[in-house]
């Protein structure tokens, strides 16, 4: 016996065989997008700058911003209409306790530098962004017990932070500096003195727990003063670069670890690196602060310092003249463009650049309305410093652009009447490195 499938059934089944199978045809895969890096404009960028009576800040970028926003801290102090110009280079005496200044615009590079005189003495620093750790290296030595640390809050929520403090000896404990509270459009200020009196040279650890906060250091007293930008932590290797010329050279070195740290210390002149004699190996007790003065026969003239050592440490350095001190801190690594001042607070300022491989650094100098006014290279050898070249009249600030993929690192210094103060180059933060995502 057999049985068939009547003929009228079989072509509606095939034809709805069909649209299914039409309907479940996957879709293609979409393309794998591989993991890694990628770089992204800086659409905003905020700072601040400490602030006292006569001292000026200046206040730049790469490419015009969208829009600017000056917030003087105490609020009662006048924002000057001059910070709201985002398209030029603008100069000014804030008044008031500390200045922040919030600027938008994609790839703008926004930057600040303070300068001025306390009580005579010369200071001079970069203004900080938000930080997440801020480290000084050194603070009061040589009896500058009026050493500070100030601590900004630049957002709109309470800011927390925690200080831990390292002397000669080892750590220093402090229970009031654990917590501290920052309040929105508030500083606070803690003295050196206060914390780790009759301890000599102490260094200092600032960490941000909450909140929009940054720290910036003076280091004063007898003998002068000058202002410290945060170095953003410990290394093995880092540069103080652009020392004044003085008349004696210290160099404080901060070891937070539990080991033992080896250091060697050598000059990067305008000839190239060599030895700083009988630096060759400093060891730094753990957990503590040692300073050790540069030998008077070492040449450092236009030079720079290099600090290599086995375990990370934090470095910086004092050059004392008969009348005041010039601090130096580590220099970040500039691949992009960089800012920096001509004149500041009445009196020029000198950059010095340097690397540790060859390299050409283009030099463009602009008007304060940020028209250009030429452009220019300066060669610096491998393990070598170089002073750029002071321009032609008219140019308020520079712009630095390391060529062809290469790194270097800049110092600011200014000296006049046997006053000094020096402070270390930032990136403009044009751009970040972000991380990729891979997706399929």
């Amino acid at each position: 016996m057999s049985s068939r499938f009547p003929a009228r059934y079989v072509l509606p089944l095939v034809a709805a065989l069909l649209v299914a199978a039409i309907s479940f045809v996957p879709e293609p895969e979409p393309p794998v997008v591989a993991g890694g890096s990628q770089t992204v404009e800086v659409r905003q960028t905020t700072w601040a700058c400490p602030v006292e009576s006569g001292w000026t800040v200046a206040a730049g970028q790469v490419a015009p911003g969208d829009e600017a926003v000056a917030r003087p801290i105490p609020e009662e102090a006048a924002a000057d209409p001059v910070w709201a110009r985002a398209d030029r280079w603008r100069t000014a005496e804030p008044g008031g306790d500390a200045l922040v200044l919030e600027q938008s615009g994609e790839g703008s590079g926004s930057v600040g530098y303070v300068a001025g005189r306390l009580k005579g003495d010369a200071v001079l620093a970069a203004c900080p962004p938000v930080v997440d750790e801020a480290w000084f290296a050194g603070l009061g030595d040589r009896g500058r017990s009026d050493a500070t640390i100030t601590l900004v809050n630049l957002g709109e929520n309470r800011a927390v932070a925690d200080l831990s403090w390292w002397g000669a000896n080892g750590p220093i404990q402090s229970l009031d500096t654990s917590g501290l509270v920052v309040e929105p459009g508030q500083r606070r200020q803690i003295s050196v003195d206060d914390v780790a009196a009759g301890e000599g040279a102490v260094s200092a650890h600032v960490s941000r727990r909450r909140g929009s906060l940054t720290a910036i250091a003076l280091d004063a007293g007898t003998g002068g003063a000058d202002l410290l930008a945060p170095a953003p932590g410990p290394a093995t290797e880092q540069v103080l670069a652009g020392l004044p010329e003085g008349d004696g050279t210290r160099l404080a070195l901060a070891n937070p670890g539990t080991s033992t740290a080896h250091v060697a210390v050598s000059v990067r002149g305008p000839g190239g690196a060599f030895a700083a004699e009988g630096l060759e190996d400093v060891s730094v007790e753990p957990e503590s602060t040692r300073v050790v003065a540069v030998p008077g026969s070492v040449d450092l003239r236009r030079a720079s310092l290099a600090i290599t050592s086995d375990l990370p440490v934090v470095a910086s350095a004092s050059i004392e003249t008969d009348d005041d001190v010039a601090r130096v801190t580590p220099s970040a690594a500039i691949e992009g463009p960089a800012v920096v001042p001509v004149r500041l607070a009445g009196g020029a300022v000198r950059t010095v650049v340097t690397a540790k491989e060859a390299a050409v650094v283009e030099v463009e100098s602009f008007s304060a309305s940020m028209e250009s006014l030429g452009t220019s290279r300066v060669s610096v050898g491998a393990g070598a410093s170089a002073l750029v070249p002071a321009p032609k009249d008219g140019a308020a600030y520079l712009v630095l652009t390391p060529q062809e993929g290469r790194r270097v690192m800049a110092g600011l210094w200014k000296s006049g009447g046997g006053r000094i103060a020096a402070t270390a180059v930032r990136p403009a933060p044009v751009s970040v490195v972000a991380p990729g995502v891979s997706v399929r």
